[in-house]
């Protein structure tokens, strides 16, 4: 029996512009320190199939703590920069059966850019920007995926590899790009589809603002990205931008476009006012890393307050959680109640990966 070839691309500087609120990555060259952690997570979850990997952080080094068989390609630099991972994807693709990488869009653009035959890749979460439909929900989940590829019994699909303009970004403008189509794989819905543009309802976003502002005390209130959330804020009477993550005292703006070490500042009661993604579900991990896994321990998951339109949650099955730390995501699992209007609520679960 042939043993599955698996190509691995790591971005060591995916997801470093995230947790200081910067949107974005791509012209960052600083490592992110969760992103050896994210890729250990994927290798120990996976099975011991042959992986192929450039040399340094780009594949090599993170073999060093798992012992798994693993043979380095020679592509040229282990800079990490776009050409690399372009070149990288170039060789691989021509020895491999499937490309698994890890970073965001840009890293997901690169390596389809590199291809020289039409095989799989499969993203597993590491960058800020995560809107393609090539991303496996965790990196557990892409191990998974990888042990159901080689068992012929994963789905083989196209999706779409997008990205966002990130200078219209951090000024508040949600502008994507389609690069290209790529073939990826599935199994029952555990690879997230390209973000959805949703239109909100107007008369939704007014109870929604009005039983939000009711309910508001004398504690802290961690205010996340997205139009649902940003309505609220401008009925307390400030316009902030669409992607910030804000910090608010009671009803007063404390500072805007926080970062994660900003909220680790606070002492005193926390409330995190969030919005899933539409069209993917995702609640924490996707746009606003700020809010940080540390930050939600602290909160604990009876205060986060979960607001959307009756029209956006109605086409989500369940609300993903990937905040980088798997015991803050355990914590936070289980139905959450949803703002939809004033005195309005749905009841929707976190969704569920039974590899444990």
């Amino acid at each position: 029996m042939n043993v599955l070839k698996v190509g691995l691309i790591v971005n060591p500087y995916a997801g470093s512009g995230g947790r200081i609120g910067l949107k974005g990555s791509d012209n960052i060259r600083v490592e992110n320190p969760e992103i050896p952690s994210r890729v250990e997570r994927f290798l120990r979850s996976v099975g011991d199939f042959s992986f192929y990997v450039p040399k340094g952080k780009m594949g090599e080094s993170y073999f060093l703590k798992i012992n798994k068989k693993r043979v380095i390609i020679d592509a040229g630099g282990d800079n990490s920069s776009s050409d690399d991972t372009v070149k990288s994807s170039e060789i691989l693709s021509e020895i491999v059966d499937i490309i698994v990488f890890v970073g965001g869009d840009g890293t997901a653009r690169d390596v389809a850019k590199g291809l020289k035959r039409d095989i799989p890749i499969l993203g597993v979460p590491g960058g800020v920007k995560m809107h393609s439909g090539v991303f496996a929900s965790s990196p557990e989940t892409a191990g998974f995926l990888i042990s159901l590829f080689s068992l012929n019994e994963a789905k083989i699909k196209k999706a779409e590899i997008l990205d966002v303009d990130e200078d219209e970004y951090r000024k508040g403008k949600y502008v994507t790009k389609l690069f290209a189509i790529a073939t990826t794989i599935d199994y029952q819905g555990v690879t997230v589809p390209s973000k959805e543009e949703i239109r909100t309802e107007e008369e939704d976003l007014q109870g929604i603002a009005e039983e939000v502002i009711a309910n508001i005390r004398d504690a802290y209130y961690i205010m996340g990205p997205g139009y649902t959330v940003k309505f609220i804020e401008r009925k307390l009477g400030y316009s902030t931008s669409f992607l910030s993550t804000d910090l608010f005292n009671g009803k007063k703006l404390i500072k805007e476009n926080v970062s994660y070490s900003d909220l680790l500042q606070i002492t005193g009661e926390l409330f995190v006012i969030v919005s899933p993604i539409g069209g993917q579900g995702f609640l924490f991990g996707r746009g606003n890393q700020e809010i940080g896994p540390e930050v939600l321990r602290r909160s604990g998951k009876n205060n986060i307050i979960v607001v959307a339109s009756k029209q956006k949650i109605e086409k989500l099955n369940c609300l993903w959680i990937d905040t980088g730390d798997v015991e803050v995501d355990k914590m936070l699992r289980g139905v959450y109640k949803v703002i939809i209007g004033y005195n309005e609520y749905y009841a929707i679960q976190t969704c569920s990966m039974t590899l444990e």
